[in-house]
Formats: C-alpha cells, structure tokens, sequence
C-alpha cells in the first residue's frame, strides 16, 4: 500500500489507531494543538523506525534488539540447570551483586557428520573457509574474485551465515619444536642459531603482532529433517567459492565442537583444525 509493506502499514496503522483513541479519551481537557504536535511527531518518526534500514536490518528492529541487549545479563555462565547462590563468606565479597544468568545455547548435540542439532530451531552446518589476499591483485583479478563470489550469492537457495575471527597466533608448538630438535643439530653454530630463532618467535608472539585470520561460513533449515539439504548446500557452496580461490572444507563433528568451544572462551580455544577422516 503506497510502497510500504504490510508489516510497515500494521505498524503505521496500529499506532494511528492508537493515537486516535488517545485522542477521543483526552479531547476534553487537552487542546487539539497540544495533542496534534507531538502525536504527528512521533508518527513521522516511526514512520523513519520502520522505512529506513542499516545493513538490510530496519531501525525499529534495531532498537528492539538494543532494549532487549540492555536488559539482558551480562553475565552468563555455563549452568544449564541454573546458578545456584554463592556460599556466604564469597556472598559478603560480593555485596549483593547480581548473579551470573545461565547461557542458554540452542546446541544439542553435534552428529558424527558435523551437522549441529539447534533444537527448536534447526539444524546448521559449518564449513571453513581459507582467505583472499584481494589488494595484491590486478583489476581484473579482482572482478574475477567479486564475480566469483557474487554467483555464491546468487545461488543461495536458504539462510547462510558468514563469521569472520581475528586472533593472537599462538607459536607455542614451533618455539617448543625449534628448541627440542637444537640439542641434536650437529654444529654449536646451528644450535645457537635454531634457538635465537625461537627466542625471536617468543618475542613475536609475546608483542601480539602476528594474526590469526579465520572465516566459517553456516548454512542453517529452520526444519532438523531438512539436515541433507544443509549438507548439499554446503557441498554447493565449497564448488562455487572455489572459483574465487576461496577453499572452504566442511567440519566433521570434532572440529565442529572445536570451532563451537573456540567462539565460547577464544583466549583458551584460538584455533580449532579438521581432524578424522
């Protein structure tokens, strides 16, 4: 109706309503240009909430989304059958503090497959997906990686989502490595220079400067009998995203669990890698 959906014309329309009852209930006492002035403002600024949108998200879901954020805990804790009272000496530490809300997660179980049982909600398949380095490319290399990517979206038949994870490297297992096979080089020379190598390492990672880039791409059915279609989708996707030199690798149950555990607590978990066959 006059370009605007029928969830933006229920909304438009109820708070009309609304404000037309308000008005057949306080016109008695109140002028008609006291009560005309703030009920056309707020209905041009709802009309704004509900026409305008940031990132294809419109601004009277967003500000849904910040009450509900405000009023949720900001504490949460892994407690499914709930957090019980602290005993009294850490309850006099705490002075009345809030408690920690339990963190419910729609994780159920994780099939041998990788697919991710959401419960109520589904079913959701990850996959791994390796990364461009898109400025080092020509022009044309670069529309080539965009159009690449553009038919992956074109494609999609169902809801997918794209995460993105920025991490400290960890070189704990090559400095380790470098400084046990020192003792067996055959030279002093390649000794001292195999652990001056792992000092300069401990160094890097200490200063946080070298970067960890990992991307997962998820294709969710809102239906948990639908969960051959997620795999088949995510099938689809690794062939189309190959033609951008993107390579993305499905993940088995274990490097589910480990990419699920890695989001949770990331300065524990940093990486999480395919493992099994």
């Amino acid at each position: 109706m006059f370009g605007a959906t029928a969830r933006q014309c229920l909304i438009l329309g109820g708070a009309a309503v609304s404000l037309w009852l308000a008005w057949l209930a306080t016109r008695s006492f109140v002028p008609p240009l006291l009560f005309a002035a703030p009920s056309g403002l707020s209905l041009v600024l709802l009309g704004i909430a509900v026409s305008s949108e940031r990132d294809g998200i419109t601004c009277d879901r967003l500000l849904v989304a910040a009450v509900r954020q405000a009023l949720s805990p900001r504490r949460r804790a892994m407690a499914p059958e709930g957090v019980s009272a602290p005993p009294e000496f850490l309850a006099d530490v705490m002075r009345g503090g809030a408690l920690p809300a339990p963190l419910e997660l729609p994780v159920q179980r994780i099939g041998d497959d990788g697919v991710v049982d959401l419960g109520d909600e589904g079913v959701v398949l990850l996959a791994e997906c390796s990364t461009v380095n898109f400025a080092l490319r020509t022009g044309a290399e670069q529309q080539l990686l965009v159009g690449g990517f553009a038919r992956w979206l074109n494609s999609l038949t169902g809801p997918v989502q794209i995460t993105s994870r920025t991490t400290t490297i960890d070189l704990g297992h090559q400095i380790g490595a470098l400084r046990s096979a020192s003792s067996g080089l055959p030279h002093v020379l390649l000794k001292s220079a195999a652990l001056n190598h792992a000092d300069y390492l401990a160094r890097i990672g200490e200063s946080g400067s070298v970067l960890h880039r990992s991307a997962l791409v998820a294709a969710g059915e809102s239906d948990r009998q639908r969960a051959a279609r997620a795999v088949r989708r995510i099938g689809d996707a690794a062939a189309l995203l190959h033609s951008c030199e993107v390579v993305a690798t499905p993940l088995n149950a274990p490097a589910a669990y480990a990419a699920l555990s890695a989001a949770l607590d990331p300065e524990t978990n940093r990486h999480y890698t395919q493992s099994g066959a």
